[in-house]
């Protein structure tokens, strides 16, 4: 309606302008190409040497610790007696009173993987990044230099594949939705409509949010996109285990990060992901109760396939939060943290102390400095 009003009430003058700026911003589009799927990181190269053992870390996102809010609640204890059950179960040792150093993920990762636990604010480690679809990289990665042949699964937020060891990198990439959890609507429209919506334009922006908001369509965009395809996340992580190629494997999932997504049987709502900014923090405890459960659930069956293949004993696997939930604005709720440890001829045992994440885990992979 702007648009023709503008055009009705103008001189030709101006609508000959109007039409060439229009001409010119379709055509730099079509031969533009930072927008384009290939600028997402996917590849994979040859190793760089034989591997000797193999490390396997998982960083869950917002999945927040044992003394998290989310955990003050019946719900969140039940979550806690079920985790540690499965914990006990595949005998990790698990630090329960564990926080992060930040509530902030470009921050409190970059500290954990280059062995500091200095709470300053040190942007040395990371940058603003210059691909269209990565919000940064980093700079520098202590814990990669360890490593010979790393397998990198990440997300849109950080890149972690500058660094000169990783042979395999595969980033989440909403142009390749092959597996998906039940529940999502898997359609062309809903692949065109979210595609379109990343390319940026308001149009494209409002239109993907009215079908969405009336279930015509479900997102497939990061974070969305990652709970719809976290099953498959986990099979992706045991065909890397069963190569025998890698000495480390690392992965970042944006899950249970928000928008929520998972239902009560762990099936995916894209409902969920609308609703949550309107939530109340006993709604947002509850919903994130749920997301966490659903975490365990996929990682159980994760774990399950590892035992059954014989493989559970092949890596050592550690799991972690970055940080808290971030529910509400308290320091103890947002820095909140577990991280948990497996490795052959490890049993069941619970570490109450306080310590951050950054401590235990400088005390796992840089304890010879």
């Amino acid at each position: 309606l702007i648009f023709f009003l503008f055009i009705f009430f103008s001189q030709l003058k101006t609508i000959n302008f109007f039409l060439t700026f229009l001409i010119a911003i379709f055509l730099f589009n079509i031969f533009d190409d930072t927008k384009s799927y290939k600028e997402i990181y996917n590849y994979e190269t040859k190793p760089n040497s034989t591997i000797h053992g193999k490390e396997v870390i998982i960083i869950f996102d917002e999945m927040s610790g044992f003394n998290s809010l989310s955990s003050t609640t019946i719900e969140g204890k039940k979550f806690n007696e079920n985790f540690k059950t499965l914990l006990n179960k595949y005998e990790f040792e698990v630090y329960t009173n564990s926080s992060s150093l930040f509530d902030f993920t470009n921050l409190s990762i970059p500290s954990l993987l280059n062995f500091t636990n200095n709470t300053k604010k040190n942007f040395e480690y990371i940058s603003k990044s210059n691909n269209y679809f990565t919000n940064f990289e980093l700079n520098k990665n202590l814990l990669f230099d360890k490593y010979k042949n790393i397998s990198v699964f990440q997300n849109m937020y950080i890149d972690y594949c500058k660094n000169v060891n990783v042979i395999k990198c595969q980033s989440y990439n909403p142009f390749k939705i092959q597996s998906h959890l039940r529940g999502f609507k898997h359609d062309y429209l809903s692949r065109i409509i979210s595609i379109w919506k990343l390319n940026g334009s308001i149009v494209s922006n409002f239109i993907w949010k009215i079908m969405r908001e009336y279930g015509i369509i479900d997102s497939i965009l990061s974070p969305e996109g990652e709970k719809i395809t976290f099953d498959h996340l986990f099979r992706q992580i045991e065909t890397d285990i069963k190569k025998e190629i890698y000495d480390l494997i690392f992965i970042h999932t944006l899950v249970p990060h928000r928008p929520y997504g998972f239902n009560k049987t762990c099936n995916y709502d894209g409902k969920l992901a609308l609703k949550n900014n309107y939530f109340s923090e006993e709604q947002h405890i509850k919903q994130h109760n749920i997301e966490r459960e659903c975490v365990i659930f996929y990682f159980e069956k994760f774990l399950n396939n590892l035992k059954k293949d014989d493989l559970l004993d092949n890596v050592a696997l550690t799991i972690l939060s970055d940080h808290g939930s971030r529910i509400n604005s308290n320091i103890n709720t947002r820095n909140s943290s577990f991280l948990a440890r497996r490795y052959k001829g490890s049993i069941y045992k619970e570490i109450n102390k306080p310590l951050t994440t950054n401590e235990i885990f400088i005390t796992i992979f840089n304890s010879n400095k």
